[in-house]
């Protein structure tokens, strides 16, 4: 039920299938570009065998298509960081050279397929970084054409959620989850602002909620929101989704109490485990051994799964303690109704 990474855990959940990845396409391709891709023909394209330099790329969402009568990919960067990257233009050279040095290996001497990079940004400041590779380049590589001549030239497109209104998001001829995930990622981030939102989106919800395999999408989607919105408990959320959406109740009442039987399960897991291990001698040789990082990572782990997304004075309250603390702290989680209850002196 957790979310090792929420922002990509949702967004792959909402555009994997090939469907719903071609109709964000024709919500952000320029129509030149657009008319060059059939887009009936675009499968996912798994990730194994592209090695271990590939591992910072693993947000993307990478698909095969006929562009312009070949073969050719669209690779999707889902940019979920706190603010725009500088180096963006960068890093996207670095992943096309890497898959047509795949296509080398696999097709020695072939043409070399064409790639359309699109990244997906949800900073809440919008997207500020560079679009073209040349805007990288000194100025003086910049203005002689002899130096542009030797050097990449190539834009990647954006789609900034943050400039996106409610009416926009709403016009583009997507699914209802896929809107869904594209509103959560826009707003679950900003303290209060999901809540904000919420009343738009009710018949979007009940229609999802009434859908095949609504649950389950209603599930990823609850899921994003409570781990990710700052200063939302989960019950706050559940109560006024259930006012505005009744057909959502039992999917999101489900949801809650699973959420909330992991957290205790797990709780009551680890409590046994270390008192069958001897608490003491365990937290002494966990000192020794670097040990109280684990204990700090597992604390925030089940807080976030009972209580919602922790405030940051609380997260500098588990950062700040020490192992002995931490070990207090993990017993209490079991029956405290709050967060500060659980890191009260």
């Amino acid at each position: 039920m957790t979310l090792h990474n929420p922002h990509d855990a949702l967004f792959r959940a909402a555009f994997e299938s090939p469907h719903h990845a071609a109709s964000l396409l024709r919500a952000l391709l320029p129509t030149d570009l657009l008319r060059l891709i059939a887009l009936e023909t675009l499968s996912l394209q798994s990730g194994d065998g592209r090695g271990k330099q590939l591992e910072e790329f693993r947000t993307d969402l990478l698909f095969k298509a006929d562009i312009a009568g070949s073969e050719g990919f669209v690779c999707f960067l889902f940019e979920h960081q706190s603010q725009s990257q500088p180096g963006m233009p960068l890093r996207v050279l670095g992943y096309q050279t890497r898959i047509w040095e795949r296509h080398w290996r696999q097709r020695p001497g072939e043409p070399l397929p064409p790639i359309v990079p699109i990244v997906i940004s949800h900073d809440p400041k919008g997207w500020s970084a560079p679009r073209d590779f040349a805007q990288l380049l000194s100025e003086r590589a910049r203005e002689h054409s002899a130096l542009r001549s030797v050097t990449p030239s190539f834009q990647y497109i954006v789609d900034d959620l943050s400039h996106l209104s409610d009416t926009e998001l709403k016009s583009r001829a997507l699914d209802t989850f896929p809107t869904l995930a594209l509103w959560a990622l826009r707003d679950a981030r900003t303290p209060g602002q999901i809540l904000a939102t919420l009343d738009q989106w009710a018949d979007a919800l009940t229609d999802t909620a009434n859908a095949a395999h609504g649950r389950d999408a209603l599930q990823q989607l609850f899921l994003y929101i409570s781990t990710v919105a700052e200063n939302l408990t989960v019950d706050k959320f559940k109560k006024r989704l259930v006012e505005l959406a009744p057909a959502a109740e039992e999917a999101i009442m489900t949801i809650a109490e699973q959420l909330r039987a992991e957290g205790l399960k797990e709780g009551l897991t680890i409590a046994e485990k270390l008192k069958a291990e001897g608490l003491r001698e365990g937290l002494r040789e966990g000192l020794r051994e670097g040990r109280k990082e684990g204990l700090e990572q597992t604390l925030t782990k089940l807080l976030t799964l009972k209580f919602g997304s922790l405030p940051a004075a609380l997260m500098s309250r588990v950062e700040a303690a020490d192992a002995k603390t931490l070990e207090r702290w993990l017993e209490r989680i079991l029956t405290a109704d709050t967060a500060e209850n659980v890191l009260g002196d």
